[in-house]
Order: C-alpha cells, then structure tokens, then sequence
C-alpha cells in the first residue's frame, strides 16, 4: 500500500461514530477525494527526515480532518451548494448535519492527537485551527471592503497558510527535529504561496481548473492579491460600487478582471508565490529533504501533475 492510499484508509477508519449520520455525510465528503496536500506533505517530510512514518499518517489524517470540517463550515457559511463539481454536503445532507460532522471531524482530530502526539503538537495543531477561525471571520467581515496587503495576509494566513505550516512542524517534532520553528516558518510561506496561486486562477481560469466557479472571488465582494498588487493603478470608486453591490454584472466583473490582467497583477501575484516558495526551500535546505519532499512543495505552488 502507497502513502496516499495509507492515508485514504486511515481517513476512513478513524472516521468511527456510532451515529449513521456523521459515518454517511463523513464518508461521503472523504470519498469525494480530494489533494490530500496537507497529509502527504507531513508524510513525505517525516520519511525524508527518518521520523515514524505510521505515527506520521495518523497524525496527517488528524490534520486533513481539520482541513475538511473548515470545508464543511465554510459551505454552510456560503450557502454553497457544490464542493469540487459535487453536491456539498450541506445541499445532501442539511446545515445542521454538515455543521456537527464538522465538529465531529475537530474533535476527532484532537483526540488523535492527544492519543499519538505531544503537547507540543496539539499547541502547534490549536493554534492553527484559532488562526483559522480568525482568518474565515476576518474576511467575513470585509467582505464588500476594499482591504490593504496586511489584511488580506492575515486572512490568508488563517485560511489557508497557518494549518500548512502545522504539517511542517508536527512532521519536524515526529522526527525529533529540533527546530520546529523553522520547520512551521517554511511552511506558512508554502502555504501563503499555495493560496496566491489559488487567488491567480480565479482570475484567469476556467471552473474545472480550479473546482470552484471562476471569477468568484469578486463576484461574492472579496478583495484578493491580484487586485491589491495594482490598487493604485485602477479605478477605486469603480471597484468600491462592484464589490458593494450584491449582484455585480457579469459585465462589470470582466471588466474588472480584464483590467487587473492587463496591469499586471496575475503575474505579480504568481511572482510573489514563486518567491516564497524559494524562501521556504532556502530555509530547509540545510536538512537535504528528499526529492519527494521538494517535488509536492513544487506542485502545491506551480500546480504540476
């Protein structure tokens, strides 16, 4: 059995209750698939650094635990109706039970947690999940707000980047690295980087690239690295009137797009998330991590197959 199919079972056999409700919409969103990015990058790491690879996909599954009870939140908070071209689980199921397996899946990776981790690890993995808490409200709240490069930061370092630099300290601890730190550092410039390539496609590609409707970002108010990168080179009040209104044309949102394309601003915010990557290599480069290690940080960021 490979990694990725390790970790598709312990997905599935951690996922225990003795409520039929939590087992039916848990497994649904399990079999959904999915990149699985955060527990194969922990996985590959404590490999590459000699750590306890069983410990490893445990403690990753705690953590892609985490990542889909955010998913299933966040599709109630959106009222989404699809999640990767699939009904949510919200739509099938009802908020109320999307809402609780969530709950199940946090508690359920704590308890992984607190039985195979340390207390070093379950810090690491609860800040991470506050952080994330804080992150989803912070953009909430600006929604429909022209925000500044600070702002968005601290949105997508709640969102996305806090949880993946979680995967890099707790794989550093498994292994008996010393220097989590540095570990968790890299981490959250890798997953910075994943969400301003995230936050490009949204601007330049079509539905299925990307598993959510392109151009949606604007389309529900919110402000992203493309834009903010060329804020003082278009029209404020323009896009204050777009973001403001609760359904913008379709018109007004190509117009926008376009616009930040033709200044710009995809390709600086793919610059930028080519630099962090970098950044995040330079500073674990003293470890001689394996190539597979190198390979998903690559594909997190440049996408490749």
């Amino acid at each position: 059995m490979d990694i990725k199919e390790a970790i598709e079972k312990a997905l599935t056999d951690n996922l225990d209750s003795s409520v039929d409700a939590i087992l039916k919409a848990g497994n649904f969103v399990i079999e959904a698939g999915g990149k699985r990015l955060r527990p194969l990058l922990l996985v590959y790491l404590v490999k590459s650094l000699k750590g306890d690879i069983e410990k490893a996909i445990t403690l990753g599954c705690g953590i892609e635990y985490i990542h889909i009870a955010s998913l299933l939140h966040d599709d109630v908070v959106d009222k989404a109706d699809s999640r990767r071209g699939r009904a949510s689980v919200n739509k099938v199921f009802g908020s109320e039970v999307a809402v609780l397996t969530g709950d199940y899946l946090y508690a359920k990776a704590l308890f992984l947690y607190s039985t195979y981790g340390t207390p070093e690890m379950i810090s690491i993995l609860s800040q991470a999940v506050m952080r994330m808490a804080e992150g989803q409200l912070l953009e909430l709240k600006s929604i429909g707000s022209i925000i500044d490069e600070n702002t968005y930061f601290e949105i997508i370092d709640g969102k996305t980047a806090y949880l993946i630099g979680a995967c890099f300290g707790v794989g550093a601890l498994i292994a008996n690295v010393d220097d989590a730190d540095r570990f968790i550092n890299a981490g959250l410039k890798i997953g910075r980087a994943f969400q301003l390539i995230d936050d490009a496609l949204d601007y330049e590609s079509d539905s299925d690239k990307i598993g959510k409707p392109s151009k949606s970002d604007l389309k529900e108010g919110k402000i992203t690295y493309p834009i903010i990168s060329v804020m003082d080179k278009i029209d404020k009040n323009f896009l204050s009137k777009t973001l403001l209104s609760q359904n913008p044309s379709q018109n007004d949102i190509d117009n926008i797009v376009n616009e930040v394309i033709k200044l710009g601003g995809v390709e600086k915010t793919k610059s930028l998330a080519l630099r962090l990557l970098e950044e995040a290599k330079k500073e674990l480069s003293n470890y001689n991590l394996s190539e597979e290690v190198l390979f998903l940080m690559e594909k997190s960021v440049k996408r490749v197959s």
